[in-house]
């Protein structure tokens, strides 16, 4: 007999086991809630307990006066715990210091670290370690980089030019004031710059268009290696624009080492081995393009070690 068209088809019954796999798993899903609720909870009322207190970092500071010795190290870690070290080590953090290209002609570095963090700077021997609360003091030794020219403190004995490619003319920027400047536009100078959100000492080098910067140091007495760190200035200039720089070191008229610097590329270093030439005078340039110019305020830092 054919099934009556007029009457709806009855819905299948449902398992009998589908409650009970239902139930489970809420229960399960709740018991997630519940556990991952108490570890938060856990997490808040102990954080408290674990951050350093303003004793635990008078101690380390007094810790780190103890032994200090001229030429140390200061630093934290991890990095947002410098404003802290600066609270209580201000006074004896200098501005090249707090500046510095990187840690290389650094001995001594006294650590300040919580949470078992550790410092990139602080490489070497621990010779000395205690612990402050939830602040631990560590000094790291090592043989430290002698620089045999540092060129920040000898900009002003570079002489500086334009290089114009479709032109094939040179044409001298010179002293005037505090800096060197091209009459067709582009300067040089010092300056505190902010890279990668650090403050750093350096040359304000930024590119002009259509043409080369060039920064040549005629007496540099070269050791084993030539380190250079360049990077983009100003935050809100690397917001704005996207364009990239071309860095170029020359020695004795030769090009031997460059680097594209963008937005991401930071504080970027670039070593050069000059072991072959150790113990000479040489001139080095420093040469800067780029093919969109616009907000690009190049820095720069160099030195040459043994």
């Amino acid at each position: 007999m054919p099934p009556d068209p007029t009457v709806a088809e009855a819905a299948p019954r449902a398992n009998a086991t589908t409650p009970r796999l239902g139930s489970a798993a809420f229960v399960t899903l709740i018991g997630g809630v519940v556990l991952l609720a108490t570890l938060e909870t856990a997490q808040a009322l102990l954080a408290p307990s674990r951050a350093p207190t303003k004793a635990d970092w008078t101690a380390a500071a007094a810790e780190v006066r103890a032994g200090l010795q001229s030429g140390d190290l200061i630093v934290a870690a991890p990095a947002w715990a410098d404003p802290q070290v600066r609270m209580v080590l201000g006074d004896v953090i200098s501005i090249p210091m707090a500046t510095r290209m990187d840690d290389a002609r650094y001995g001594r570095v006294w650590e300040l670290a919580v949470h078992g963090a550790h410092a990139d700077e602080a490489h070497g021997t621990a010779t000395r370690e205690r612990r402050f609360g939830a602040v631990t003091v560590r000094l790291v030794e090592r043989p430290p980089a002698v620089v045999t020219y540092d060129f920040l403190e000898h900009w002003n004995e570079a002489s500086v030019w334009r290089w114009d490619p479709a032109a094939r003319a040179a044409t001298a920027c010179p002293w005037q004031g505090e800096r060197f400047t091209c009459a067709s536009g582009g300067s040089v100078h010092r300056e505190l710059v902010e890279v990668d959100t650090r403050i750093r000492r350096g040359l304000l080098a930024p590119p002009v268009t259509g043409a080369i910067l060039a920064i040549e140091f005629p007496a540099v007495p070269l050791g084993r290696e030539l380190v250079l760190a360049a990077g983009l200035h100003d935050v809100w200039a690397r917001k704005y624009a996207n364009g990239t720089v071309n860095v170029e070191v020359w020695i004795d008229g030769q090009p031997v080492r460059n680097a594209t610097i963008g937005n991401r590329s930071g504080w970027q270093s670039l070593t050069v081995d000059t072991s072959a030439r150790a113990g000479q005078t040489r001139p080095v340039r420093v040469q800067i393009a780029s093919p969109q110019p616009n907000l690009r305020h190049l820095a720069f830092a160099a030195e040459a070690r043994r």
